[in-house]
């Protein structure tokens, strides 16, 4: 086994301790939901206007418009699968005979398609928990996470637990503009089933 591992090109073994690592976290994760141990939904990651990091949201002020429309791209299982695929695809590619730099740039697309894929999935399974016998004025009283800065007046998104289900849900605020990672409660909702929603420090605070 070693010695297998020492005839193999520097590029490959780089190729296979991306790839082995990713993958055993991948079916981990993978064993996890299928006993419902995991989270229903995924982490990402974020930053506000000013620059400030804030946990579980997108890397930069840029994918708000993919979070606007509903796909996130930078998720943890986003990323684990894009390092999967982009590790077994460089291994498939060095074993056939392709050029160090092809290796590289057939492992980069496919993790990228990896990526833009489990993006899909997670939007569908958020669209699935939100259809169904779900009542959402429910959700009044509820407390959320604004995930997608809400402008005063304007619309955000919010995440919150309604009937035992997780939802991504749009959301307006007439008292001030409410900002990434802020708790809010929700006041009440329209009948396009967007959250009419207050901060929560304020409301705690009256």
């Amino acid at each position: 086994m070693l010695n297998w591992w020492n005839e193999l090109p520097v590029t490959q073994q780089i190729f296979y301790m991306i790839a082995i690592p990713s993958t055993v976290i991948l079916l981990i994760q993978t064993i996890l939901l299928m006993f419902g141990l995991g989270d229903g939904h995924d982490a990402d990651f974020d930053a506000d206007s000013d620059g400030d990091v804030l946990g579980d949201h997108d890397l930069s002020h840029d994918m708000e418009a993919a979070h606007a429309s509903g796909l996130r791209i930078l998720t943890i299982r986003g990323i684990i699968a894009f390092l999967a695929m982009f590790g077994w695809t460089g291994v498939a590619a060095l074993d056939m005979g392709a050029q160090t730099p092809v290796a590289f740039a057939l492992a980069f697309l496919s993790g990228i398609v990896a990526l833009i894929v489990v993006a899909l999935i997670i939007r569908a399974s958020f669209k699935l928990q939100q259809s169904g016998n779900l009542d959402m004025q429910n959700a009044v009283g509820q407390i959320g996470e604004v995930y997608l800065t809400i402008p005063k007046d304007g619309h955000g998104k919010v995440t919150l637990v309604v009937q035992e289900r997780y939802l991504e849900m749009d959301a307006v605020c007439h008292e001030r503009t409410v900002k990434n990672g802020e708790q809010v409660k929700v006041v009440s909702v329209t009948p396009s089933n967007t959250l009419i929603v207050s901060p929560l420090y304020e409301t705690v605070s009256q």
